[in-house]
């Protein structure tokens, strides 16, 4: 039975890294229409409501009411045939986090911070940037956003914070002898997200791109396996956060797991993603538990310089649409409007020049400015390797140069990109590389 995932790409907000789930339309099972409303979710700005792309029935739902999400998560799907069985219980799907969970990012950090109390307060006049949930706690706690510090991203302030601040709070109401707040409560069913018990697969896109790359992929993953999909530093989300080396794009992807709780985990790579899943790997900051990499940079120093370029300085559709099929062995996988909806979304990101600045520094003169062959080589966990032969952007020749424990898959008939190209295949292969690792 074929499931088409429901999603939402953004949050309103340059920091915003997770939605608060408010309310389910449908339940499982039941029937939708295109344009129908299936769910309301609450960033730090306001409720967005998210209507249905297609006719269908609401197969499964992974974030219930009063659960927070990634944004990018895969909040359930939507199944061209109506399941048997009926509504599953969301309690039964949070417990196995079925295909394309993508983990909240408020989850438990992996160095505690509770004993930590903010200590500065925000500048007077600036807008506490906070999470939808930790908005919610500090309404419910009386508590002002504005005393508090927070700890993520550019001060973003996440349930760990409001939770610090109400342990500091209680420490000092028990000192004077008086009775403490009581605890805040949240939903039950969050805890599958606060508590994960597996590591996650975490996937990195290319060059150019964005997670929602990743679309077609992540549901066809096996019933369990929980993802993160992140965006590149200088792209998507992370627009105004360019780098300029591979090992600062190491760096800053190793931060932002870090401040999700993430600290070890399955990683998949494509094209400079794949770089610096590597680069990520050597960094030695996350315990990798298995890599995948899908046409990755680093292997070899030849890449297609006209892609890039026509990459980072498209501006039009039709220029857009040609340099977009040299990536694929056959232009017809390309999805109908691929190329408008990668332009639109470029524009509204606002990355063309952080792109554009990444292009120059990352591959100077047309070549790979980086060599991580012995990062691979220095792997001691299952890795996969999975490149089309028809690869016109980086040559699939460098799949010579990966080290005789690693798993080589060449694809006929693909090119740069399997995940667009074969995505039932690249789950599979992504999924069997998991189960390798135990």
């Amino acid at each position: 039975m074929a499931t088409h995932p429901i999603i939402i790409d953004s949050a309103g907000g340059e920091y915003m890294e997770a939605v608060l789930v408010i309310a389910w339309a449908v339940k499982s099972g039941d029937p939708v229409k295109t344009g129908e409303l299936l769910v309301t979710v609450e960033t730090a700005k306001a409720a967005t409501e998210i209507e249905a792309d297609r006719d269908g029935w609401l197969a499964e739902i992974f974030f219930a009411e009063g659960q927070e999400a990634p944004v990018g998560a895969v909040l359930g799907t939507i199944a061209d045939e109506k399941p048997i069985g009926g509504e599953k219980p969301i309690a039964a799907q949070s417990a196995s986090i079925a295909p394309a969970t993508a983990t909240a990012a408020e989850t438990i950090p992996r160095d505690p911070v509770t004993s930590q109390a903010p200590s500065s307060t925000r500048p007077p006049g600036n807008r506490a940037v906070a999470s939808p949930l930790a908005r919610r706690l500090a309404a419910a706690a009386g508590l002002n956003l504005a005393t508090i510090s927070g700890s993520g991203p550019h001060g973003r302030i996440k349930k760990r914070d409001i939770d610090a601040t109400l342990a500091a709070r209680a420490h000092e109401h028990d000192g004077a002898g008086q009775r403490p707040p009581t605890a805040v409560q949240t939903s039950p069913v969050a805890a599958p997200a606060l508590a994960r018990q597996t590591a996650p697969v975490v996937l990195i896109h290319g060059f150019g791109a964005d997670r929602s790359v990743w679309r077609q992929v992540v549901p066809l993953l096996q019933s369990g396996i929980e993802t993160i999909s992140l965006d590149l530093p200088g792209h998507g989300a992370e627009a105004a956060r360019p780098a300029s080396s591979i090992e600062e794009i190491a760096f800053l992807l190793s931060d932002r797991l870090e401040d999700m709780g993430v600290g070890n985990a399955h990683l998949v790579g494509h094209s400079l993603g794949g770089a610096a899943v590597l680069a990520l790997a050597r960094l030695g900051r996350l315990a990798v538990r298995s890599v995948t990499l899908l046409a990755p940079g680093g292997l070899g120093p030849e890449i297609n310089a006209g892609f890039i370029a026509g990459l980072a300085r498209a501006t039009t559709v039709q220029a857009l649409q040609q340099w977009l099929t040299v990536m694929v062995g056959d232009p017809a996988a390309l999805p109908s409007g691929y190329a408008q909806a990668a332009l639109r979304q470029m524009e509204k990101a606002g990355n063309r020049d952080a792109i554009a600045a990444m292009a120059e520094s990352l591959f100077p003169d047309g070549t790979q400015g980086f060599d991580l062959v012995s990062a691979l080589g220095e792997l001691a966990v299952p890795a996969r390797l999975i490149w089309g032969r028809l690869d016109r952007v980086i040559p699939v020749a460098h799949a010579a140069r990966a080290p005789g424990f690693t798993a080589v898959h060449l694809l006929d008939g693909v090119g740069h990109v399997p995940q667009i190209e074969a995505p039932a295949l690249t789950a599979r292969l992504i999924t069997e590389t998991v189960r390798s690792a135990g």
